[in-house]
């Protein structure tokens, strides 16, 4: 009794082989696609979990790691099915329930995000990427071998080389495609919802082609179909519940952008969240600051004279420090420098940024923004960029970048920093290792706490100059309850800042992985 060692195909010579080509063509643009598909799957993952799990280090660590274990899985399971069931409906099944699983994530992300979100910026995007990406991932990965197996029986295994190296040469292309269209073309023009359904979609019509092209007659693609598009209906609708106070909800390539209302007028609060995390705020009334760590750019006022002519803000916000300071110092020339665009539009809608036309905000990465400066310098440079609350952009935390801020500075200018850090104890090693690598630069370096437990972590505020900065706060009287006093007296003193020898640069930057220490503990 023989065994069958090739789809099956037509008896006629010519027929048959016309046939084996068209399995072959099918074969390679099976493999582009799903090649596509999971980057774009991949990409967009990112923008999916960011609101949960925030835009950091961790969340892109865990989702790469596990869609790679899975298509290694994927990848193993692949070729054994096809050697124990060569037909071509194998790749048609693969595909349908990756397409079904894809069109179901959006769903399955609304029902499982939130509660697994309390597990943590490390643990958190670990588990969610398991739930939601692990099994279409293991069965995109089975793809590419079997379809490996199945080109090669096409020419009766007398060139696996070549059946192998097409594969993996059109796979690998289908990779390439997805991620450029994911991040230039899909993000920028799609809701997140909707590219997931679009990709399931078109997985979907393949492993339809792929039952066509294996002579399997109605039922498989009947069934295909209406699990598809139930799963397509659920993905494709589901919505979370409306969040109290939201005014504005927009994806941008970099951020989840959301803009919130509390309160009334004349005491309304209106904060932006980036992602998962509350990146500054105001009173629209008003224009007054809402968030304490705010109040910290008027460090620059302690010197003499206290004013400020000219200013640079790393990181927007909501624009609320720069906009307080053009408010107080009408003739200043302040800067801001925000890599989202998207940002800077929502800050003119809604942050009242439109009212001080002395605020220029420019779209830019802040390093290539300094680099590119020439000879300008400001009275004041405050550091306020994060990738969600845990995660300072490491290019823009090492003792290179410190000393192009320091280039840019007024001979008694002072740049303020802002981390989230303890001020003592175990979780104290970011505030420690940015002490240590600022004062590679600057002279003097202060540090504030703005929270009252001090071994957690919290706003702290990094003070430097070229001068003592610390007798402009430790020599001089100040008025009890003034504006001053409250900022002077969370001043850390002297022997309590935390030390360390390591200094971070562009060689050498562990700030991530001091982060994610800190959060373990």
């Amino acid at each position: 009794m023989s065994r069958s060692t090739s789809p099956k195909t037509p008896e006629t010579p010519a027929v048959e082989n016309a046939y084996a080509h068209q399995i072959r063509l099918f074969l390679g643009a099976v493999c582009f696609f799903a090649g596509a598909a999971i980057m774009v799957v991949e990409i967009s993952a990112f923008r999916l979990l960011a609101p949960y799990f925030g835009n950091t280090i961790y969340t892109s660590t865990a989702l790469i790691g596990v869609i790679l274990v899975a298509f290694s899985v994927g990848g193993y399971l692949g070729g054994r099915l096809a050697d124990r069931k060569p037909a071509l409906d194998l790749i048609g099944w693969l595909l349908a329930a990756a397409a079904v699983l894809t069109l179901f994530i959006p769903a399955l992300h609304m029902v499982f995000s939130l509660g697994l979100s309390a597990y943590g910026v490390i643990t958190g995007p670990l588990l969610i990427s398991l739930v939601l990406f692990a099994c279409p991932g293991v069965l995109l990965g089975a793809v590419s071998p079997a379809s490996v197996r199945f080109y090669s029986l096409t020419q009766k295994d007398t060139h696996v080389g070549m059946a192998a190296g097409t594969i993996s040469m059109l796979g690998s292309l289908g990779s390439f495609v997805g991620t450029f269209v994911s991040g230039f073309y899909l993000l920028a023009n799609f809701g997140v919802r909707g590219i997931f359904v679009g990709a399931g979609a078109v997985l979907l019509l393949l492993a339809v082609a792929s039952f066509i092209l294996a002579k399997k007659a109605g039922g498989p693609q009947v069934q295909v179909l209406i699990a598809g598009l139930i799963a397509g209906v659920v993905g494709g609708t589901s919505e979370r519940p409306p969040l109290i106070g939201l005014i504005h909800e927009r994806e941008s390539f970099y951020h989840h952008i959301s803009v919130y209302d509390e309160g009334e007028a004349p005491h309304r609060r209106r904060t932006l969240a980036l992602d998962s995390t509350q990146e500054g705020g105001m009173n629209p009334d008003t224009g007054e600051l809402i968030l304490p760590y705010q109040e910290y750019w008027k460090l620059a006022l302690l010197r003499e004279p206290a004013e400020v002519s000219s200013a640079l803000f790393i990181g927007a916000g909501a624009f609320g420090m720069p906009e307080n300071v053009s408010r107080d110092f009408p003739k200043a020339a302040v800067d801001v420098v925000e890599i989202d665009p998207q940002v800077i539009e929502v800050g003119r809608k809604y942050f009242k940024l439109d009212e001080y036309p002395r605020v220029n905000a420019h779209a830019d990465d802040a390093r290539r923004f300094l680099r590119q400066a020439g000879g300008q310098k400001w009275d004041l440079i405050f550091g306020d960029a994060y990738n969600g609350r845990h995660a300072i952009p490491s290019h823009l935390a090492t003792r290179e970048f410190f000393q192009l801020v320091a280039d840019h500075l007024e001979p008694k200018g002072v740049y303020v920093m802002n981390i989230i850090a303890a001020v003592n104890g175990p979780k104290a090693d970011l505030t420690a290792g940015m002490v240590a690598t600022l004062r590679q630069v600057f002279p003097s370096v202060e540090a504030f706490g703005v929270g009252y437990r001090k071994d957690e972590p919290q706003n702290v505020i990094l003070m430097c100059s070229r001068e003592n900065v610390r007798a402009l706060m430790t020599d001089r009287y100040v008025t009890p309850g003034s504006w001053q006093e409250k900022l002077i007296r969370t001043l850390v003193p002297a022997g309590t800042v935390p030390r360390s020898q390591v200094v971070f640069s562009d060689d050498h930057n562990p700030v991530d992985a001091i982060i994610a220490r800190g959060l373990l503990e």
